[in-house]
Parts: C-alpha cells; sequence; structure tokens
C-alpha cells in the first residue's frame, strides 16, 4: 500500500474519532454507558460478520495464537470505552479529545521499551510537553468542579477516567502491532467488536435486572439511534479497521502521530455544535499536547518498521 493511502487512512479514522467524543455525548443522553456501548458493538460485529459471509473481507483465526488478541480486545475496546464513556459523562467532549489527544506521546513512550523503538532527544522533549499539557487540562478541570452548575465544569473522576482510557489505547496500540504480523486488520477489528459485544451486552444485562440502568430504548430519538449508528458503523467498524491497517504499516508512535488531529477535532466540534466553553488554561494545554505529540512524532530516521518489528519478536 502506498504512503498516500496510509495517510489518508490516518486523517480519515483521527477524524471520525474527534467526532466521535461529540456523538457518544448525544448517545448517552438516552442511553446509559453499558446499553450504549453493547448497542454499538453489537452493531458493528454484526456487520463485519456479515462481510464476511459474503466473503467481502476475510476471516481466518486458525493456527494462530490466542494471546496477542486477548490482550488486544482487553485493553481496546474493554478497558477504554467503559474508562472513556464514563469519563465523558462528566466532562466536556472538547477536553476529551484533548486529554486523548496525547495518545501518540503515550504511544512512542510504550514503544521504547516494549517494541525496541528509539526516540530522539526532540521527542522526549515533545513526551514532556504532552504530559505537562494534559497536567494543565486536568488542573482547570479540578478548579472547573468548583464553578457554578451548568457552565460544563468538568470534574476531576471524569478526567481521571480518561487518563486511564489513555493508558488503556496506548496499550492497544503496541499490542495491536504486535499482533498484525499474524493478523489481518479485518480479522483484528473483529475480535475487538464481538469480544465487545459480549462484554458490554453481559454487563448491559445485569445492570437491566438490577433495575440500575438509566435511560433505555423508551428515550431515544431518531437522532440517538442516529448516533448509534455512527459509533457503531464509522467510529467502530470503518476507523479501527483503518486504525489497525496503519498500525500494520508504519511503526506505532508514526501511526499515532494521525491523533493529533483528534483533539483538533474535538475541540472545533464541541466548540461550534455544542457551545462548550474554551479556557485559557485548556487552549495552553491544547497547544502544548499538540505541539508535544508533533515534535514525538515529527520525521525521524528509521529502519523499516516491518523488519525492526519482526528482530524484536526473534529476540523475546
Amino acid at each position: 500500500m502506498s504512503n498516500l493511502k496510509v495517510y489518508i487512512a490516518g486523517a480519515g479514522w483521527a477524524s471520525i474519532f474527534g467526532l466521535s467524543f461529540l456523538v457518544t455525548k448525544s448517545a448517552l443522553e438516552a442511553f446509559s454507558p453499558f446499553q450504549l456501548l453493547f448497542l454499538r458493538f453489537t452493531l458493528a460485529a454484526a456487520t463485519l460478520g456479515a462481510l464476511a459471509l459474503l466473503r467481502l473481507v476475510k476471516l481466518d483465526y486458525r493456527g494462530k495464537p490466542r494471546l496477542p488478541l486477548l490482550l488486544i480486545c482487553l485493553f481496546q475496546p474493554i478497558l477504554y470505552f467503559a474508562l472513556e464513556t464514563y469519563g465523558l459523562r462528566e466532562t466536556a467532549s472538547s477536553t476529551a479529545g484533548l486529554i486523548l489527544g496525547a495518545l501518540p506521546a503515550a504511544v512512542a513512550a510504550l514503544s521504547v521499551p516494549m517494541l525496541k523503538e528509539r526516540l530522539a532527544l526532540r521527542q522526549a522533549i515533545g513526551l514532556l510537553a504532552s504530559v505537562a499539557g494534559v497536567v494543565l487540562i486536568v488542573l482547570d478541570g479540578k478548579l472547573g468542579a468548583g464553578r457554578a452548575a451548568g457552565e460544563g465544569a468538568d470534574s476531576l473522576r471524569g478526567i481521571l477516567l480518561l487518563v486511564g482510557a489513555l493508558v488503556s489505547a496506548a496499550f492497544y496500540n503496541v499490542y495491536s502491532r504486535r499482533a498484525s504480523l499474524r493478523y489481518s486488520p479485518a480479522e483484528t477489528t473483529f475480535a475487538m467488536m464481538a469480544s465487545g459485544a459480549a462484554f458490554f451486552g453481559l454487563l448491559a444485562g445485569m445492570q437491566a435486572i438490577a433495575g440500575g440502568a438509566a435511560g433505555g430504548l423508551g428515550r431515544a430519538t431518531a437522532a440517538t439511534w442516529g448516533a448509534v449508528a455512527y459509533l457503531g458503523l464509522l467510529s467502530s467498524v470503518v476507523a479501527f479497521f483503518l486504525v489497525n491497517l496503519s498500525l500494520a504499516r508504519l511503526k506505532a508512535s508514526q501511526a499515532a502521530i494521525f491523533g493529533t488531529l483528534t483533539p483538533l477535532v474535538a475541540l472545533v466540534a464541541g466548540i461550534a455544535l455544542r457551545g462548550e466553553a474554551l479556557g485559557y488554561a485548556k487552549l495552553a494545554g491544547a497547544i502544548a499536547v499538540i505541539g508535544g505529540v508533533w515534535a514525538t512524532n515529527a520525521r525521524v530516521k528509521t529502519r523499516n518498521h516491518i523488519s525492526s518489528l519482526k528482530e524484536t519478536e526473534h529476540e523475546r
């Protein structure tokens, strides 16, 4: 695959994820987090399963190790989406986009010990800048929790949940890159969607039995069902296929650079469509995060990513 197609794929998934924060906020007005996640991943798994039956995509897990897939599914979708969805209930969508925008830097940090990828001094400085930006957003959210209700303040708990989602996403990127040697992007994506549907379906069922589910099918509107369709088809099937495709073709730190677009899309969408406020601290944090991930992932001379990964696996 040409570099241009890989770059288009990266820009595509970053933009889809950037809008997904806003869409998730809308869907949570009708569904509980577990209900939404169950609907999202069930739709995604059913779609991929149908494509496989029509032989438009190929799924073949025979003779392949299961551990890489289990680790991927644990970090993404199970841990990541549980933390992200609950975090979004207590934060603005623009805040979520900015925090999770530090993902490229987090991936670069993990790729050093786990994938033996090297970082230049400029990249190390970029990592520190991104971390500083996230800390600034966290502090701004903590102060915002004390403001008057109705001003869209971010709770500290919500921000910490999003930071946990960030860590989970970073581990997913690393393990997905390792799994790309044995699994196709379609196979990885289907495993993720099926595990998400099963896990969150179980939790949604337990929640319904206990009578603790907030919202439900009766409150759903055409708009909220449209949000489920966006999350299940675009944010799950299309976007994760593009992510896994990028990770199969590029180094983990290089593929993650496209995540710099995600906070920009989320920030603009939150301000333009939901009227979310942009304070000076959040703006400064955004600049630090985006600048840091750019410095972390700016062009550096590297060996061929597939060959270097194979060497790393051989050493293990």
